[in-house]
């Protein structure tokens, strides 16, 4: 069971920052005892507070994870280094003989995906789609530490607040071509990435429409690894 302390910590993870009024609302508590952990949490240095000025009033503090606190939720980079350079090595002169630059790292990011899918694709038959996003939320918790996913009226949409990929994708790419193919092959489903934004935060956010048809994208051959379901739902 999480404590008080990790409930707002996954909150701050969530959206950006918040009041101590927010942080009560979110999690059911008295603003006294929000306040208390806040400082807390401040003082053993996971959380950071900034004054701000109100256009009426009091001004009041917005808190938020510092350097350290983000490090509470760990990225598996060394996951992502590895597959590339795997992919790397096993790139031929014929593969990428006058592909410019983008086209070459478009290759790489699409293989390296494959190789990441392999490791951790579990079987699809006979499971729901509903069970299959839940699975495929796990891994991105697994690799990012802190994926949700939750029902849509259109289907399901999985959330990355810690995207481990995020900071190497092209400026210019408003997709993330890696997470894209990785979730599509995965889910053996089609995937559509979209980047949420926020006054205070952003993240990642994967549309999985019921009403797709898995073809749209191929169809992608099933293993049986499996993986746990459900522990990245988002509670509302």
């Amino acid at each position: 069971m999480q404590t008080t302390k990790h409930q707002i910590l996954v909150l701050l993870k969530r959206t950006g920052s918040v009041t101590v009024e927010e942080a009560a609302g979110a999690l059911s508590v008295a603003s006294m005892t929000a306040r208390q952990h806040l400082t807390g949490l401040e003082r053993d240095g996971l959380v950071r507070s900034e004054k701000v000025k109100r256009h009426t009033g009091r001004p009041h503090f917005l808190f938020s994870l510092t350097p350290k606190g983000e490090e509470m939720f760990p990225r598996r980079f060394d996951l992502f280094a590895q597959a590339l350079l795997q992919e790397a090595c096993c790139l031929t002169p014929g593969e990428i003989d006058g592909l410019d630059e983008d086209a070459k790292r478009s290759l790489l990011i699409q293989r390296s995906a494959d190789r990441l899918a392999d490791r951790f694709r579990f079987q699809v038959t006979g499971h729901t789609l509903e069970q299959r996003v839940a699975a495929v939320t796990d891994v991105l918790h697994l690799i990012g530490g802190f994926a949700e996913w939750l029902r849509t009226p259109d289907g399901f949409e999985i959330r990355d607040y810690n995207c481990c990929f995020a900071r190497l994708v092209s400026q210019q790419q408003s997709d993330c071509q890696w997470h894209v193919r990785l979730l599509t092959r995965l889910l053996d489903w089609p995937v559509r990435h979209e980047l949420m934004h926020s006054e205070r935060t952003e993240c990642c956010r994967y549309v999985v429409s019921s009403q797709a048809d898995a073809n749209d994208e191929g169809s992608f051959a099933a293993f049986d690894i499996r993986v746990p379901v459900g522990t990245g739902r988002i509670v509302s």
